[in-house]
Order: C-alpha cells, then sequence, then structure tokens
C-alpha cells in the first residue's frame, strides 16, 4: 500500500492532472539520457544532477530548483515529470514501484529523441514546400490586386473597371471553411479518447504509425506494470489516477466496469480495434508474470522499431506531396490571372 501512494502522490496534481511539458522534446530526451547515463555509472540522483549543472550548459535551469527540491525532501519523480510528456511521465512514474529507474529514465530517452528527431525533420521538409507556397501567395497576391487591374484598365478601358476575384464570395467562402473546420476540431476533441484512437486507425498514411503506436505504448506500460508486482486491481487503480481524458485511464475504467459485473474483458479487447491482438495472446497463454514481462517487452521493443520505420516512411512522403500541391496552384495561378490578360493583348494586336 505504501508503494502505491506513493505512486499516486507523484502522478497527480491538486487538480487532478498532468501539468503541461515545460522543456522541448530535445531537451527532455537529453536530461533523461544523462541521468541514466549517471546513474549507471554510480551517482546518486542529487550528484547526478549537479554533474549536468556543472558540466552542460545546454540543459534547462530547472535543473537547479530540481536539485533544490530534492535536496529539501521531495521525491525525484514528483520534481521530474512535470517538465515530460504525459504519457512519458505515466511511464515512469510506474518505476517508482520496482525501482528501475535507470532503465525507465533510458527508454523514455529513446522515445523522446525519436519524438524530436522526427518533428525536426517534419519542419525541414516542410520548410521548402511552406516558403515556397508562401512566396507564391504573396506573388499571386500583388498580380491579382495590384498588376493586374492596372494593366486590364489601360488594355480594355471599354470594358470597365475590373473587380479583382468577387472579393467577398471567397472571403464568405474563406470564412465557412474556417468555421467548419473548427466545429469538426471542436467534435474530434468531445469524442472519447477510446472511439478517437479506434477512429485514428481508419486515416491514410498515418492510420498505421496510430496503430503500432497504441502496440508499443499498451505493451510497455503494461510490462511495466506486471514487473511492479501489482495486482489486476492495483493497476487498475493506477490507471485510474490518470487524467480523465487519457486513452489508459478510460480503457481501466470499462475493464473496471466490466470486471466488477462479473463479465472476462477479453472479448471486449477484442473488439477494439487499437489493442494488438498479439497482447491477448499473450495474456491468454497463462505463462507467469515473470516470462509474460518479458514478451511484453520484447514486443514493445519490436513495435518502437516498426513506429520508427513507418514515421520515416510517412515523413517520405510529406515534401513530395507539399510540393505537388504547389505546382497545382501555380498552374491555377496561370489559369486564372494570366489567361485573361493574354487575351486582353490578343484583343490589342489584332
Amino acid at each position: 500500500m505504501m508503494k502505491l501512494f506513493t505512486l499516486a502522490r507523484l502522478r497527480k496534481r491538486p487538480n487532478g492532472s498532468f501539468r503541461t511539458a515545460r522543456w522541448p522534446l530535445s531537451q527532455q530526451a537529453a536530461v533523461c539520457r544523462l541521468l541514466a547515463d549517471q546513474l549507471a555509472s554510480g551517482f546518486s540522483l542529487r550528484q547526478a544532477l549537479r554533474f549536468l549543472r556543472t558540466t552542460t550548459r545546454r540543459l534547462p535551469a530547472d535543473l537547479g530548483q530540481m536539485e533544490a527540491d530534492l535536496a529539501a525532501g521531495t521525491p525525484f519523480l514528483a520534481c521530474l515529470t512535470p517538465h515530460l510528456q504525459a504519457n512519458v511521465a505515466f511511464q515512469l512514474q510506474l518505476t517508482a514501484v520496482n525501482g528501475d529507474l535507470g532503465a525507465a529514465l533510458a527508454q523514455a530517452a529513446t522515445f523522446l529523441r525519436l519524438l524530436a528527431q522526427q518533428r525536426r525533420r517534419l519542419r525541414q521538409l516542410l520548410a521548402y514546400p511552406l516558403g515556397l507556397l508562401g512566396g507564391m501567395g504573396g506573388l499571386l497576391g500583388a498580380l491579382q490586386w495590384g498588376v493586374l487591374p492596372q494593366l486590364q484598365s489601360e488594355l480594355a478601358p471599354q470594358t470597365g473597371p475590373v473587380h479583382p476575384a468577387w472579393p467577398g464570395v471567397w472571403g464568405i467562402l474563406g470564412g465557412g471553411v474556417v468555421v467548419g473546420i473548427g466545429l469538426v476540431l471542436r467534435w474530434w476533441w468531445r469524442l472519447p479518447s477510446l472511439r478517437r484512437a479506434s477512429r485514428c486507425l481508419h486515416w491514410p498514411l498515418v492510420g498505421p504509425i496510430f496503430q503500432t503506436y497504441y502496440a508499443y505504448y499498451l505493451a510497455a506500460t503494461l510490462s511495466q506494470l506486471l514487473a511492479s508486482g501489482l495486482s489486476v486491481q492495483q493497476m487498475l487503480a493506477q490507471l485510474r489516477q490518470l487524467p480523465p481524458r487519457a486513452l489508459l485511464r478510460q480503457l481501466a475504467e470499462h475493464l473496471q466496469q466490466r470486471l466488477g459485473q462479473g463479465q472476462f474483458p477479453v472479448g471486449w479487447l477484442q473488439r477494439q480495434a487499437y489493442v494488438p491482438q498479439q497482447i491477448l495472446v499473450f495474456l491468454q497463454q497463462g505463462s507467469p508474470r515473470a516470462q509474460l514481462t518479458r514478451e511484453l517487452t520484447a514486443y514493445s521493443h519490436l513495435q518502437y522499431r516498426e513506429l520508427v520505420r513507418l514515421s520515416e516512411r510517412a515523413l517520405s512522403w510529406v515534401q513530395p506531396v507539399l510540393l505537388t500541391l504547389v505546382a497545382g496552384l501555380i498552374v491555377t495561378a496561370y489559369l486564372r490571372l494570366l489567361l485573361p490578360l493574354y487575351q486582353n493583348l490578343q484583343g490589342v494586336y489584332q
């Protein structure tokens, strides 16, 4: 019970939710990686924080406050996890039960480094197409509202003043699109996390990425829960301390409800598309807890490598798709702006 109390104390804020991550992903990954290395070298937590603060200048300034809080008796994870992603923080907090903090920090650093690398690469891939798109937009705007009206009025004064592109109609259409997107996002955000997870799997291109991520996340979390030595009811109690919109909390609430009604929840889990069938097979084999933990850990490692492969493949499509969009806009702009000018010039020379 003392372990459960400690984990609950670390996980929750007074309002019952996670604090937002304060550090960029790259800094989160660096801190977790360096702390794992120092713990593996025999440093204590206070010594590791002092060493990092002394030797590494690019790390967050909050490390000094963390060292002071740790010296004042605040649990280490209570100092660290407010600065991390919520899902990574939860997996780290599970280690308060079995004490394998160094390995959990190394695993968190690996996953955070992947997120940071993929986000950085996505920004690099978006930089050129979006810059080109912005330049094209500025050029087309200058042509549409600055150059072309004057040229058309000089070349064909008999046609009367030219009104550029029906600005009122375009404004109404643009406003309608913005409102529609806002309503869709509001509806999406209000969906339960379990339904959102199921729907994400059907999205083109990124659906397999979501499916692999859920497989990795569920397998890694379940393996850590099993390694902690908790019973099923204690595991569900821990998951129910997560924020209300967290996927694992809603999953735990459904499982607790079915167990309370005397139902065996495997049938319900099999109907959840985000729950991989491999995990259910592992659970139904009846293996000892230690063997099941090793199987789930190995499966989570496999899914992590698959997640890296799928995300790399998806990123390889980003720039070609955007460049195709830019090319289509260029052709559309030519047809919309330059053809009328060409027709006016033909009328002058005939």
